[in-house]
């Protein structure tokens, strides 16, 4: 009896010993029953992440330790159980149940606190990632240091795209990644035209100031030099196998020539004697060429006044641009006048086998909308291809023509055109603050809104530069 008594003594005290905890661990074990650790996928930087989540009163906090190692961070504990997570310039300091977080030295308030979960901490992951300089929403961290600013944009596939801005008396053109916005300077230069994209996607041609052509590649970031002929060289355009570069010559644009890339020859493909070409495009193989030709208005003075008068009338009449097709294929061909009305023509687009050309029509009337026009390459049949609405901007992507188009009070509107149908298919809309669209070879979208490069992804926009 004795001993069934001891025996039962003994194991009320095991029972009371176990209890009797620390507070700490009794707080610990607590949590853990309270709130269950699920996995959720994220995506971090573009990329996709599994990170531990919890819920506590309704608010789904992720784990400190995950995200810190999804975004590159480092994270230390102190003796004192702070957690200290830094991400370059950037020190954070937390501790659990704290309803503050410590940015560089500066205590941010939380509106719910961190907690500790099987003995890892977990953070409302907006006011963490928003901490460390990042940008969170619908599960997507992104930490990436955007460009600032966009000025023009061009696909380079559907991961990439080049970002051109003005720096200083220059320009500088970047790589940037099209999911997480990272990137990389590529070329800083002063008096450089524009970068055109090879067909390959893989270099990017340009001329100096002094007429020289360049070819830079895009994954070495080197430039060589193709040719050292200094005439001045405008609108450079590939040639569809690149084995070329056509370009209007001279300082009125009055020829269509291109050089060689493999030695830099230079050959006259139209000398007309007309002035003032422009919006060059070349078919697909490459022998058949459309452009705008401008007229300049006659400007007259009175002879009878002084000259530093400046008394002068100008007339503008018939200066509106004429869309113009040449065969270089045939022999003593002539170019072609595709038009002779009144109306202002934009955004000129020549059909890949040169069949017909595409534009935007603008009538000086202020009443009239941009409508989308093609005509054949005999000028004999021109069709309205969109008058729905009023047409911003043409722009072609690959095979296909896209549409900026007006839409409602805050949106545009962006249409896909099938130019053999002659059907419209609305593809999204996009702020009323879009002033460029940009359109790969596949197809993909992005816009320069409000100075800033969008991406479309899924539906939704996402800036990539700010």
């Amino acid at each position: 009896m004795q001993m069934k008594k001891a025996m039962v003594v003994s194991m009320i005290a095991v029972a009371i010993s176990a209890t009797a905890v620390t507070p700490i661990f009794a707080q610990t074990a607590a949590s853990s029953q309270a709130a269950q650790v699920s996995q959720s996928n994220f995506l971090v930087n573009a990329n996709p992440v599994s990170i531990r989540t919890v819920v506590d009163g309704g608010v789904t906090l992720a784990s400190v330790r995950d995200i810190v190692n999804a975004v590159g961070a480092t994270l230390h504990i102190n003796s004192d159980h702070t957690v200290v997570v830094k991400l370059g310039e950037t020190t954070l300091k937390l501790k659990i149940a704290s309803k503050t977080i410590t940015v560089n030295g500066v205590a941010t308030p939380l509106q719910h606190p961190a907690k500790e979960v099987a003995y890892s901490t977990y953070i409302e992951p907006t006011a963490f990632v928003q901490a460390l300089g990042g940008t969170y929403e619908d599960n997507t961290i992104n930490t990436v240091k955007l460009l600032p600013g966009a000025e023009h944009a061009v696909w380079v596939n559907s991961s990439q795209l080049i970002v051109s801005n003005t720096a200083g008396e220059g320009r500088e053109d970047y790589l940037v990644d099209a999911a997480s916005g990272k990137y990389e300077l590529l070329l800083a230069s002063e008096g450089a035209s524009e970068l055109v994209l090879s067909p390959d996607g893989k270099s990017a041609a340009y001329s100096d100031p002094n007429g020289a052509v360049f070819i830079i590649d895009l994954s070495t970031k080197q430039a060589k030099q193709v040719s050292t002929d200094n005439s001045i060289k405008n609108e450079l355009t590939w040639a569809k196998d690149g084995s070329a570069l056509f370009f209007l010559q001279g300082d009125k644009s009055s020829v269509i020539a291109k050089v060689a890339v493999a030695d830099g020859k230079v050959s006259k493909v139209l000398e007309d004697k007309v002035d003032y070409k422009a919006n060059l495009k070349v078919s697909d193989d490459g022998t058949q060429f459309a452009f705008y030709v401008f007229k300049q208005p006659k400007v007259t003075a009175d002879s009878s006044k002084e000259v530093d008068l400046d008394d002068v009338a100008i007339d503008a009449t018939g200066t509106e641009p004429q869309i113009y097709y040449y065969n270089a294929a045939t022999a003593n061909n002539k170019p072609v006048q595709l038009t002779k009305d009144t109306a202002d023509k934009v955004f000129l687009e020549l059909a890949a086998d040169g069949s017909k050309v595409s534009y935007v029509s603008v009538s000086a009337d202020e009443a009239s909308v941009g409508q989308l026009v093609t005509v054949d390459n005999t000028g004999k049949a021109s069709t309205p291809l969109f008058a729905d609405k009023d047409v911003y901007e043409l722009v072609k992507g690959g095979s296909k023509l896209f549409l900026l188009t007006a839409d409602g009070n805050s949106t545009n509107a962006i249409y896909e055109i099938d130019s053999a149908a002659g059907t419209s298919k609305l593809v999204q809309t996009v702020s009323d603050s879009a002033s460029e669209l940009i359109v790969s070879g596949n197809s993909d979208i992005a816009a320069l809104i409000d100075g800033q490069l969008a991406v479309s992804a899924q539906g939704k926009w996402k800036n990539i530069t700010n």
